[in-house]
């Protein structure tokens, strides 16, 4: 988790980087799980962090 928490830090959605690529390159087969357990550990969604 804490590797696709860095990843989408530094991803720039005008790139068009997404959640779902991230997530899928850690190992998340689940988009929803991924988004639950995210929100769990960091307070805010996974696409909140990459619009940061």
């Amino acid at each position: 988790m804490q590797r696709a928490h860095r990843d989408l830090q530094a991803a720039d959605p005008t790139r068009g980087d997404r959640v779902a690529t991230v997530a899928q390159r850690w190992g998340f087969a689940h988009l929803g799980r991924f988004s639950l357990d995210y929100r769990h550990r960091y307070g805010h969604s996974p696409s909140e962090t990459l619009r940061s």
